[in-house]
C-alpha cells in the first residue's frame, strides 16, 4: 500500500520548509455528522424497527454497517450512493460547535491538513462543505484510489506517521486507526470517546465534545506549535 503519494510528500515538504508544525483533522463523525445523514435516509427508505434517533444509532452501533436490520443489498446501495456522491457531501449536517472551535484551535496551533478516509472522487463535494461551513483553509488528504476502504485506517495511520513532526497530531473519532499507530509520537485527540479504554502506548487524549477538544489542545500546546 502506497502511503507517500505526491500530495502527502508535497505537504510535508512545504510545512518543513516553512517551519510550520500543526494539527490535522478528520471529517466524518468529527466535523460532520455523516452517520446522522445516513440514518435519516436509511430510516425513510428501509425502516428503523428500533425507532432509534441518529444519535442513538451512533452510540449503540457506531457505524451503519453494524446495524443488523440494515445488512442487505438495498441498504448497501443507499450508503454507497451517499458516500460516493459529491452532491450529497454538500448536505451533511455539521457537528455542533465544530467550525467555531476549530477556528479557535487554529489560533493556538495551526490546522495544517484534513486527513480523511473519504475516497478522492468526492473531493469537490468535501471542499465545498468545508468552505460552506467556514472551516480553516488547509490541505485535504483523501484516501487514494489504490487503497481499499477496508484498509483506510491503516493508510491514515501511515500518513500520520510520515507527516510527523510537521503534523504533530490529529482530532479523529476512529478507534480502528489506533492499532496501527504503535510508537507514534504525536497526539491523538480521540473525539467523543471519553469512556474508551486506551490500551495503546501512544498519546491518546479522549475528548467528549469540541469544547473539550479545545480545552485539551490548550493544555497540550499552551499557545505554541508543539
Amino acid at each position: 500500500m502506497r502511503i507517500k503519494n505526491k500530495e502527502v510528500v508535497a505537504l510535508k515538504k512545504r510545512l518543513k520548509l516553512a517551519g510550520i508544525k500543526g494539527l490535522a483533522l478528520d471529517i466524518d463523525e468529527t466535523l460532520s455528522f455523516t452517520i446522522g445523514f445516513l440514518v435519516e435516509n436509511l430510516s425513510k427508505k428501509i425502516g428503523n424497527p428500533e425507532k432509534l434517533t441518529a444519535k442513538e444509532v451512533f452510540l449503540k452501533y457506531r457505524h451503519t454497517i453494524n446495524v443488523p436490520y440494515w445488512q442487505n443489498g438495498e441498504a448497501e446501495k443507499i450508503v454507497d450512493e451517499i458516500i460516493n456522491s459529491n452532491e450529497k457531501q454538500k448536505e451533511l449536517p455539521l457537528i455542533e460547535n465544530s467550525s467555531d472551535v476549530v477556528a479557535q484551535i487554529n489560533k493556538i496551533i495551526p490546522i495544517v491538513a484534513y486527513i480523511t478516509n473519504r475516497p478522492s472522487l468526492i473531493r469537490e463535494g468535501t471542499n465545498y462543505w468545508l468552505r460552506k461551513n467556514g472551516f480553516v483553509k488547509a490541505k485535504v488528504i483523501m484516501r487514494p484510489k489504490n487503497v481499499n476502504k477496508k484498509l483506510g485506517n491503516k493508510w491514515k495511520a501511515g500518513v500520520l506517521r510520515y507527516l510527523y513532526p510537521q503534523v504533530v497530531g490529529i482530532v479523529d473519532d476512529s478507534v480502528g486507526m489506533l492499532e496501527y499507530l504503535n510508537k507514534y509520537k504525536g497526539r491523538i485527540f480521540l473525539y467523543d470517546l471519553s469512556d474508551f479504554e486506551i490500551k495503546q502506548k501512544i498519546k491518546v487524549i479522549p475528548c467528549r465534545d469540541w469544547n473539550n477538544v479545545l480545552e485539551n489542545v490548550k493544555n497540550e500546546f499552551s499557545g505554541g506549535n508543539g
